[in-house]
């Protein structure tokens, strides 16, 4: 896929989803050295100092992809990229939906736009922003970090970006070819909090839980220390860290 390169943008969805409205079946990438109104998911903002880290969105068209299972390709993203951020540094999984993370820290985000139209996708963009060598955060986000302060090392963002595309590709060729089951385990796999009981906070509360499983819709299921099994869909439920 064509990929565009930009100094600065507002932010690289909105590039794309206006790329989609104006010429419909293009498909490409655009990269971003800066966002100056750069996206996460619902109302989150994401911090980046200028050419430092790796900003860019993914414009495809998945009408082959069920609507109800939209969220398998948000799952081939999630592991493309904590699969090439683990060949730098140990303990890097997914925090559901889409969030990769270092321990507890988050290093990546990833913000997906959908259009429908009629009982297909007609365009799916997926943002994501990685912390790659920016060294300092000032925003008031409450646990971000780079691969820099992990490893004390410069990295290559254009080599991270390329392996990145590759495994992307790779996995959503599998999703096309029918092997969402193997998206699935691969997801669960890496998935972050898979083993124990952690603390979460839904509307009723904070709650000790474990994780079930994920849902190729993007429900996560987690069970209750008595037994019950409570189902939350993106923002309905709050991961909590230490100090509790």
């Amino acid at each position: 896929m064509q990929i565009i390169r930009l100094e600065n943008t507002c932010s690289t969805n909105e590039y794309l989803l206006h790329i989609a409205a104006k010429q419909p079946g293009w498909e490409g990438i655009v990269v971003s050295d800066y966002q100056s109104a750069g996206k996460g998911m619902g109302t989150n903002t994401w911090e980046s100092e200028a050419g430092q880290n790796l900003l860019f969105s993914i414009l495809v068209h998945p009408s082959w992809l069920p609507i109800r299972h939209q969220y398998l390709l948000s799952m081939a993203e999630a592991i493309a990229i904590c699969e090439v951020l683990s060949g730098y540094t140990k303990d890097i999984t997914i925090k559901w939906p889409n969030d990769i993370y270092w321990k507890d820290k988050k290093i990546s985000g990833t913000r997906i736009d959908t259009n429908i139209s009629g009982n297909h996708i007609s365009d799916m963009v997926i943002g994501t922003g990685i912390n790659i060598n920016q060294r300092t955060f000032i925003s008031d986000a409450p646990n971000p970090i780079s691969l820099w302060q992990i490893t004390g090392k410069e990295n290559d963002k254009d080599i991270i970006l390329n392996n990145i595309l590759t495994a992307f590709e790779n996995y959503s060729t599998m999703l096309r070819e029918g092997n969402s089951d193997a998206i699935v385990k691969r997801y669960h796999d890496n998935l972050y909090r898979s083993e124990g009981y952690h603390w979460y906070k839904d509307a009723n509360g904070e709650f000790e839980a474990k994780t079930i499983e994920v849902l190729p819709n993007g429900t996560l299921r987690l069970q209750r220390m008595n037994g019950i099994i409570n189902e939350y869909m993106f923002k309905e439920v709050e991961f909590l860290f230490p100090p509790y």
